[in-house]
Order: structure tokens, then sequence, then C-alpha cells
């Protein structure tokens, strides 16, 4: 009987535990970084949103040969892309977890009918503990996102 039990292939009980420990530790370690990924990929949508809109805004003057004005909010981070000679909204967003940090631009943004922005700047904008600085560039009126 001793030889049956000697040829048997298994785990004893201090290696099982020391796998329990290494996978606990490992887990622990995921657990603790799932919310602060999941706030950066929410800041990097909202950001998304935001360029998209003002790219929007700039498309729009150019193929509607017409201003667009982009009025932001300093309160809160809201703002909408309003198209001048028809009053017409064509996009809004409002977002209570961000904030506005700073702003160089003269208010409101506008876009010329050559979808050119009539001024350059930028935005400090805050999503819980995510900085981003948004740049709209006066020549090109290239966006450009970066995470500060």
């Amino acid at each position: 009987m001793n030889k049956l039990v000697s040829q048997e292939k298994g785990f004893t009980l201090i290696e099982q535990l020391m796998i329990l420990l290494v996978l606990s530790i490992l887990l622990s370690i995921i657990v603790g970084k799932v919310p602060s990924i999941l706030e950066s990929a929410e800041a990097k949508k909202q950001m998304n949103v935001i360029k998209q809109d003002l790219q929007l805004a700039s498309y729009t003057a150019f193929i509607e040969k017409t201003g667009v004005d982009v009025h932001f909010h300093q309160s809160n981070l809201s703002y909408q892309v309003i198209v001048k000679n028809k009053d017409r909204v064509i996009a809004s967003y409002q977002n209570k977890n961000g904030s506005i940090q700073q702003s160089t631009f003269q208010q409101p943004i506008h876009f010329n009918v050559n979808g050119n922005p009539s001024s350059g700047g930028s935005l400090i904008l805050q999503f819980g503990s995510q900085t981003y600085k948004l740049t709209v560039y006066l020549g090109s009126g290239r966006i450009h996102v970066q995470k500060q």
C-alpha cells in the first residue's frame, strides 16, 4: 500500500496554498487598477466626442458656407454648436463629471465660411483625475488632444 501512495502524482497542501497566494496577489493588483482604467477610457471617449463636435463645426461651416459658433459654458463642461444664420443647433454636449479648468479661447469659438477658426487657443478639461488639453490651431484649424 505504501508503494501506491508514493507513486501518486498531485500537489501538496503547501503547494496549493502557494498557488492561492500568488493568484490572490495578482487579483488584488488587477482589481485595484480596474477603476482607473475605466475612468481613463471614459475620459478618452468624452474627449473624442468634443473633438468630433469641433470638427463637425468646422466641416459644417465649410460645406454650408456659413459661420458656425461653439459656445462653451465655463461653469460646467457643456457647449452648443450653432449655425449662425439659421440659429440651428447641430450639436450639444453636457458632462456633469467634467469641468473646464482653463480656457484661452475668445468666446464663442467662431468657424468662418472656409471652416477655419477665427482664433486659436486651448482648453484644459478635467474628467475625475484625468486632465486633457485640447488645442485648436489658428492657421490650419487642426484640433489636437493631449493627456496632461
